[in-house]
């Protein structure tokens, strides 16, 4: 493929093959490694390694014009431009802080909390508050924005991934 007339999207799924081939090429390595001496094995050593560096190299290759145009194409998100390799950090943030904000254990109400037991033997108790930093409703809003925002940044990746060329 040449690169002049590969987009970056074109690109991640080629790499994304060439993983898939390198993996399978790996485990076929590890199988012609050894044979016994009255068969021969199915692929040869050589050819198979061959073969996997050449998928390795144009792997490499791929992967190194991804970075080059990420680091200099410029998307607009909100009203601001930033570099691809920006977004796409960001996104990974937002994935993250959605994540984390998902998993927060958000506490309120009273309980009663054992003291002690006075001379029968009945519980001494005393009544707590939990109290949270946001109540339910507040949490939603608040993944609700974070999923609009990385939605935004999405579109305006999946666009610079379709229209960017990679360059030689």
């Amino acid at each position: 493929m040449s690169g002049n007339t590969l987009t970056i999207a074109r690109a991640l799924k080629r790499c994304k093959r060439l993983q898939g081939m390198i993996s399978t090429v790996q485990v076929r390595l590890g199988q012609v490694c050894s044979w016994r001496d009255d068969r021969e094995p199915a692929f040869q050593f050589e050819e198979v390694l061959q073969a996997h560096d050449a998928a390795v190299a144009e792997l490499e290759q791929l992967r190194t014009q991804i970075a080059v145009a990420n680091a200099t194409t410029r998307v607009e998100v909100g009203g601001e431009t930033i570099l691809l390799a920006a977004a796409i950090r960001r996104m990974t943030e937002l994935k993250g802080r959605h994540v984390m904000f998902s998993g927060l254990h958000l506490q309120s109400g009273t309980e009663r909390e054992v003291l002690e037991y006075d001379d029968r033997g009945r519980p001494v108790t005393e009544e707590r508050q939990w109290k949270s930093i946001w109540t339910e409703p507040e949490r939603a809003a608040k993944l609700e924005r974070l999923q609009d925002q990385m939605e935004d940044l999405s579109e305006a990746i999946e666009e610079a991934n379709h229209r960017t060329r990679l360059g030689a």
